[in-house]
């Protein structure tokens, strides 16, 4: 949905929504049809959250203020910015999230893993090789979501796994 949102917005300085066959499309132009909708900021926003997530939606929500309230029509130049703000912030948040893997890696002797590995009384080089590699691979799925990565939870987490790998 977000696709038609970019192509509208590189048509036309205005974008609104009308209903065709009891589906939403959406239109660019000078101005608005007749039978526009007040649905245009509740799809984009909507729109926004599926491509990119809540954190990432919510940083572009925020700086463009942008709602689910009924609106008529929404410019080209906000859709163009809001999705490069977004864009922006999933970026960000994919960086983040990758520096935290590096730190809970046990592959990498990462510093939290090593931290949370000897508060649990391990010693972390002796772990085989082929356990740390384990280890990461269960943990690699909570570093790829489109939320933001908790350092708090993931350490939680890593206790939970290596604690499990003790009994």
């Amino acid at each position: 949905m977000l696709d038609a949102f970019v192509s509208a917005a590189s048509t036309g300085p205005l974008l609104w929504a009308t209903v065709v066959e009891g589906r939403p499309e959406i239109n660019a132009g000078p101005t608005p049809a007749v039978a526009a909708t007040d649905d245009i900021g509740r799809l984009f926003v909507t729109a926004l959250r599926e491509h990119f997530g809540e954190a990432a939606s919510a940083v572009a929500e925020r700086e463009w203020k942008l709602d689910l309230q009924p609106r008529r029509v929404l410019p080209a130049r906000t859709v163009r910015r809001a999705v490069a703000c977004a864009e922006s912030a999933l970026s960000l948040l994919m960086a983040q999230s990758q520096f935290l893997q590096f730190e809970f890696s046990a592959v990498l002797m990462g510093w939290r893993f090593r931290r949370v590995a000897e508060n649990l009384g391990l010693d972390p080089a002796s772990l085989a090789p082929e356990r740390r590699q384990a280890l990461d691979q269960e943990m690699e799925a909570d570093f790829r979501t489109l939320l933001p990565v908790d350092a708090e939870v993931m350490t939680v987490r890593l206790r939970t796994l290596l604690t499990q790998s003790v009994h």
